[in-house]
C-alpha cells in the first residue's frame, strides 16, 4: 500500500479529549450527515413528484404552496451566497500568502491550471463521443414547445471576449462583490495576496485569518441546516413541473448521451487521472466527497457547494487547508466539466432535431466553444442555457432560439444538478492530485499563522 493510500485511510480521529457526539434529533444530523441528506433527498423527490401531479381548481394555490415549501431552500442558498463570496476572498488571499512564503505558489498554480484545462477538454471530447454513439437514434420529428423565456443573441466572439476576459479583470471591485462576480473577485484576491505575501508579519494578514475563522463559523451554522434545505429545494424544483413524463420521454436520448459522457468523465478522467498521478486508490479518496456531491445535486450551484467541498477534501486527510482553500474556490469558478459535456450533447441534439448537417468540423468547433465557454460560465444554477443557444447558432448558423429548446429548458432543473455534481467531483479530485503531487507540510502554514497572531 502506498504512503498516499495510508494517509487517506488513516484520517485523524481527533483528540481523545474531544467532546462526545451529540445525542437526540440534532445529534443524528451531526453524526450521520450523509444518511440525513440522503433520507431528505428521497422524501423531497417523492413529495415533489406528488406535487407535480397535483391540479387544484385554483392554480395559484399550487404555486403559492410550492413557493412556501421552497422558502427554506431559497433562504439557505441566499445565506450561503452572502457569506461564501467573502469567505472565498479571504481564503484565496491567505492561501496565496502561505504558498508564496512556503515557496509552492508557482508550481501549484500551474498544476491546477493544467489539470483543469485538461479535464475540461476531455469533458467536451467525451460529450462528442457519447453523442456520436446515440446520434443515429435521435428522433428529428419532435415538435418544440414554447416557453416564456427570452435568450439574448450573442456572437461567439462576444461570448469569449465578454464571458472570459472581461470577467477576469474587474474595473470596480466593489461592483464585483455586489454582483457576485466570482471570477473578478478571485483575480483581485490572487493579486492582492501576491502583493501581501512579503508582508506576512503584518496585522492585516492576522486580521484576514481571524475573518476566516468567523466566516467559517457562520458557514458551519448554515451548513447544519443542509438536510432541511435539500428537502425544500428538491420539492420546489420537481413540484413546479407540470408534466414530468412528457419532458423526460421527449429528450430521453439527450439525457442518456449526457449521462454516458458524464460517466466516462468520472471513470476515465477523474478516477483514472487520480490513480495514475497519485499511485493510490481513488475510491478510498472518493468516499469522503459524497457529502459535497449530494449537496451539489441539491443546490445546483458550485459556488454554494464550496464550504461543503472544503470540508470534504479536508476529511480525506491528504489535502491541507492551504491547498484546499485555493483549489476548490478556483475550480468552482473555472472548472465546469459537467457543462462542457452538456453543451456538446445539447447542441448536437438540437441540430439533429432541426435537420442540420453534423460533420467533423461541427464537433471540433463545439469542443473549442465548450472548453472556452464553460470557463466563462457563472457557478450558479442554470447559467449554461444562454451558452447552449450561443454555441448552437455559432456552429450551425442559426438565429435566435432553435426549435426544441423548450424541452432542454423543461428538464434543466435536473440536468443542471447533474452538471454541478460533475463539476464538484472534478474540483475535489484535482485538489487531491495537487496535494499529493505538490506536498505541503501544513504545520508550516500553521506556524505562519501562529507567529502572526503572537506578533499581534
Amino acid at each position: 500500500m502506498s504512503e498516499q493510500e495510508q494517509a487517506i485511510q488513516e484520517v485523524p480521529k481527533g483528540d481523545e479529549t474531544e467532546e462526545p457526539k451529540k445525542a437526540g434529533c440534532c445529534g443524528f444530523f451531526v453524526n450521520h450527515p450523509i444518511m440525513a441528506i440522503f433520507i431528505f433527498v428521497v422524501i423531497g423527490i417523492g413529495t415533489g413528484v406528488g406535487l407535480s401531479f397535483w391540479t387544484p381548481e385554483n392554480p395559484n394555490v399550487k404555486s403559492v404552496t410550492i413557493q412556501w415549501l421552497g422558502l427554506v431552500g431559497d433562504l439557505f442558498i441566499r445565506a450561503l451566497k452572502c457569506f461564501v463570496l467573502p469567505l472565498v476572498f479571504v481564503n484565496i488571499i491567505t492561501s496565496v500568502v502561505d504558498m508564496m512564503n512556503i515557496g509552492k505558489a508557482s508550481s501549484i498554480g500551474w498544476t491546477v491550471i493544467g489539470l483543469y484545462l485538461f479535464t475540461t477538454i476531455a469533458a467536451a471530447f467525451f460529450g462528442t463521443m457519447s453523442t456520436l454513439m446515440f446520434i443515429k437514434f435521435y428522433n428529428s420529428e419532435v415538435d418544440g414547445i414554447e416557453i416564456e423565456k427570452t435568450v439574448s443573441e450573442v456572437s461567439l466572439s462576444d461570448t469569449i471576449y465578454e464571458g472570459i476576459f472581461e470577467k477576469i479583470v474587474p474595473n470596480n471591485i466593489v461592483a464585483a462583490f455586489a454582483g457576485s462576480q466570482f471570477t473578478a473577485v478571485l483575480f483581485f484576491a490572487g493579486v492582492f495576496g501576491a502583493a501581501l505575501a512579503p508582508l506576512k508579519d503584518s496585522q492585516l494578514v492576522a486580521i484576514l485569518r481571524e475573518m476566516d475563522k468567523v466566516l467559517q463559523r457562520v458557514i458551519n451554522w448554515i451548513i447544519f441546516l443542509t438536510p432541511f434545505a435539500v428537502l425544500s429545494l428538491i420539492i420546489s424544483s420537481i413540484g413546479k413541473q407540470s408534466d414530468l413524463g412528457q419532458a423526460f420521454s421527449n429528450i430521453g436520448l439527450l439525457m442518456a448521451s449526457s449521462f454516458v459522457a458524464w460517466g466516462m468523465q468520472v471513470i476515465f478522467v477523474y478516477i483514472g487521472l487520480f490513480a495514475v498521478l497519485t499511485k493510490s486508490n481513488p475510491f478510498t479518496y472518493l468516499k469522503h466527497i459524497i457529502p459535497a456531491q449530494l449537496f451539489a445535486f441539491a443546490s445546483a450551484s458550485s459556488a454554494a457547494t464550496i464550504p461543503t467541498s472544503l470540508e470534504a477534501v479536508r476529511s480525506t486527510g491528504v489535502v491541507p487547508d492551504v491547498i484546499g482553500k485555493f483549489v476548490i474556490p478556483f475550480g468552482a469558478t473555472v472548472n465546469m466539466d459537467g457543462g462542457a459535456v452538456y453543451f456538446v450533447c445539447a447542441c448536437i441534439w438540437l441540430a439533429v432535431l432541426n435537420g442540420q448537417e453534423v460533420n467533423l468540423g461541427s464537433f471540433l468547433l463545439l469542443i473549442i466553444i465548450a472548453t472556452l465557454g464553460s470557463i466563462g460560465t457563472a457557478p450558479v444554477p442554470s447559467a449554461s442555457l444562454v451558452l447552449i443557444i450561443t454555441a448552437y447558432n455559432s456552429v450551425f448558423g442559426g438565429d435566435g432560439m432553435p426549435n426544441g429548446f423548450g424541452y432542454i429548458f423543461a428538464i434543466d432543473w435536473f440536468m443542471d444538478r447533474m452538471r454541478t455534481v460533475t463539476n464538484v467531483t472534478g474540483d475535489c479530485i484535482v485538489s487531491g492530485i495537487v496535494a499529493i503531487r505538490n506536498p505541503i507540510d501544513d504545520t508550516k502554514s500553521l506556524e505562519l499563522s501562529v507567529d502572526e497572531e503572537e506578533d499581534v
